[in-house]
Formats: structure tokens, C-alpha cells, sequence
């Protein structure tokens, strides 16, 4: 749809606050970077009592203060082009990505009363939910109702993965599900459709058991570890998400990718995610139990970041009138991730697995934000509003 926009009141709003993909892009990558900083200072030993910090701080941050606001950035973003309805701008981008902010602040320093970033959390996905679900409900998209729960159960969990101190290892776990199922979604749509644009070939014709199974599994798999039942039955449901993502990425022509940095990066994040998927199931069958958390990472590092940054990458020259070309060293950006995923999964028993995940995750982010910033911060260079 074709969204109506009022040229003049859009071009009188700094460039930054114009989409939200802008901030929520840029603020995501370098909190990630802090955040990672943080938290090797304390593997390391580092005594920070004016911080927070933590197990559960760090899983908070990387999955509600990093993943979910790039969620809502990509959301929000992509809603316009959904509904024909002007994504949030202005004042209410600022309110977003000011809730967003105030809630790290308040998570980061320990003399902050937990309850305020937990309130300005919460307040923050239910605005989110407000701005997206209506515009979705407006023009009846049922299609993407999704994201109004999707939204409504992030508030829930960030509440609950600090009120909670029994359940923070599955809340986590729920969100990092969460976030993976959007992923499939999102990913089952544009990855084929990006590959065959930009290699001139006809897209193979989705098959309805392997899309409608993915969104079957995936919400059934979310379901199942929110009541708590066995973890075999997880299993079961991780194995079936396997095989099946299995069936679509070999349909997405996977050989002609590697000539385009722009694809072969959201091929190889999505194929973390296939790994991530199986270690999942070899973990919770109790076959390898000790895979569970590279199993998690896979589906963190690899598939979360991993098609982040690449997502964010594309997103940010196409939403500003750019040609959809890698900069030089951004190649060198998605090999970091990757590189990431693969030693948190394989090498992080060993403390320098540890520090070498994280320089090469600050790698990566930090090549982002060198070509981005005037990206997100300047206006399109075609001249249109956005």
C-alpha cells in the first residue's frame, strides 16, 4: 500500500526521528556493544558495584534492550508499508525510543529502584502494541495481527524475567523463542524474495506444510515451555522446526547467494538458526542435556544478531533512497557475527571463547555503526520523506 504522507510536516522533523527504524537501528547496535563491554568486565573479574550486571541483566538487555527494540524498530517500519498508514515519527517516536532508553538507563544502575525500568519497560512495549496493533486493526491486515501479542507478551516477560527470581531461566527462554518465531516469520517472507530479486530467478512457490508447519511448531513450542511441560515434547517440537526450515532454505536457491553480501548474510544467520533448532533438540531429549545453552546462542548470536545486523543493514539503504549495495567492510561485518555465533556455540567453554564471541560481536556492530550513522542520521538522499 502507498502510504499518504504530508511532505512538509515530515521534512520539518529531524531526519533521526522520521522512521522507526532510524533510532531503535542505530540505539540497539550500540547498546549491544555496551552491554557486551559489561559483561566481559565482569567475567573478567571486574568489580562494578554501581552497575547492575549479571546472568540476568545480561540476558535481559541482549534479548528486551537489544532484540525486542529492533523488533519494534523493523515493526514499526515495515507497518507502513503494510497498512498505507504513516509509521510513528515525531513526538511519538521520541516517546518510544525515550521509554526505551530510560529502561537501560534504569536496568544499568544498581541505585535505581528496579520497579522504575521495570514500569518504564512495560509502558514501553504496551505503547508499541497501541501504535502498531491499531494501525493493523485500522486497515483489518490480519495477516500481521501478530505483532499486537507479540508486543503485549514482551511486556509480560520483561516484567516477569526480574519479578519472577524462580522462573528467570524460562521467561528468558520464552523470550528468546519469541523473538526466533518472528524471525521465521519475517524470514520466511523476505529471504526467498530478496534472493529471486536480486539474482533474477523465479522464487519457488512457498509449500503450505513447511509455512504453516513452521507457525504451527513455533506457537505450539511457546506454549508448551510457558506451562512447563516435559522437555521431550520440547524436543519433538525443536526437531520439527528443524526439518522444516531445513525444507525452506534449501528452496530459497542457497547456491547463487555468495556473489551478494546482502544475501548470503541472512542465508547463513538463518541457517544458524536451523543449528540452533537441532542442538535444541539433542539438548532437551536429553540425548547431549550440556547443548542447551550453545543451542540457545545459536539461536541468539546467530540467528538474532546475525539477521539483525544483516536486516538492519538492507533495511537502512532501502528506507533512505540508497542503492542496496554492502559498504566495503560490512562483508567483513556479517563474517563477525557469524564468527560469533559459531565460537559461542563450539568454543565458549573456554574462557578466550568467551572474549573472542564478544570482540567479534563489537566487530561487526562497530562496522555498522561507521557506515550507518550518517545513513540513519541524514535525510534519504532521493529527497522523499522517511
Amino acid at each position: 500500500m502507498i502510504p499518504i504522507v504530508d511532505r512538509a510536516r515530515a521534512e520539518s522533523i529531524s531526519p533521526i526521528w522520521r522512521m522507526p527504524f532510524r533510532p531503535f537501528f542505530w540505539g540497539a547496535a550500540l547498546w549491544s556493544m555496551i552491554a557486551l563491554l559489561v559483561w566481559q568486565l565482569q567475567l573478567s573479574g571486574w568489580q562494578l558495584p554501581a552497575l547492575r550486571g549479571g546472568v540476568v541483566w545480561h540476558s535481559h538487555e541482549m534479548l528486551f534492550g537489544f532484540a525486542a527494540a529492533v523488533v519494534v524498530g523493523f515493526l514499526g517500519t515495515a507497518m507502513q508499508t503494510w497498512t498505507g498508514i504513516p509509521s510513528p515519527k515525531g513526538v511519538q517516536l521520541m516517546s518510544l525510543v525515550g521509554l526505551w532508553l530510560l529502561a537501560r538507563l534504569g536496568y544499568l544502575f544498581s541505585s535505581v529502584p528496579l520497579w522504575i525500568p521495570v514500569c518504564t519497560e512495560v509502558v514501553f512495549f504496551l505503547l508499541a502494541a497501541f501504535l502498531l496493533g491499531a494501525r493493523v486493526l485500522r486497515t483489518r491486515q490480519w495477516r500481521n495481527l501478530f505483532v499486537l501479542p507479540a508486543m503485549l507478551a514482551f511486556a509480560g516477560l520483561s516484567a516477569c524475567h526480574w519479578l519472577l527470581p524462580g522462573a528467570q531461566s524460562r521467561v528468558a527462554l520464552l523470550a528468546l523463542l519469541l523473538v526466533t518465531a518472528i524471525i521465521l516469520v519475517i524470514g520466511g517472507r523476505v529471504i526467498p524474495f530478496f534472493t529471486a530479486r536480486r539474482f533474477q530467478v523465479r522464487p519457488r512457490a512457498q509449500l503450505p506444510f513447511a509455512e504453516w508447519g513452521t507457525h504451527i511448531a513455533a506457537i505450539l513450542l511457546l506454549l508448551c515451555v510457558a506451562v512447563g511441560l516435559p522437555r521431550e515434547i520440547w524436543a519433538a517440537l525443536a526437531l520439527i522446526l528443524g526439518v522444516l526450515q531445513l525444507v525452506r532454505v534449501l528452496r530459497w536457491h542457497p547456491t547463487r547467494i555468495w556473489a551478494e553480501p546482502m544475501v548470503w548474510s541472512l542465508h547463513l544467520s538463518y541457517w544458524l538458526v536451523v543449528l540452533g533448532c537441532f542442538l535444541a533438540a539433542l539438548a532437551w531429549s536429553g540425548i547431549a542435556p550440556s547443548w542447551h545453552s550453545p543451542a540457545l546462542h545459536a539461536f541468539a548470536v546467530g540467528g538474532i544478531g546475525g539477521l539483525i545486523l544483516s536486516m538492519a543493514s538492507r533495511v537502512s539503504l532501502g528506507h533512505t533512497g540508497r542503492v542496496l549495495k554492502a559498504p566495503r567492510l560490512m562483508p567483513l561485518a556479517f563474517a563477525a557475527l557469524a564468527c560469533s555465533a559459531l565460537v559461542r556455540v563450539f568454543w565458549a567453554s573456554a574462557p578466550t571463547g568467551f572474549l573472542v564471541a564478544i570482540v567479534t560481536w563489537i566487530v561487526g556492530y562497530a562496522l555498522f555503526l561507521l557506515y550507518y550513522t550518517p545513513v540513519l542520521f541524514r535525510p534519504r538522499c532521493d529527497g522523499h520523506p522517511g
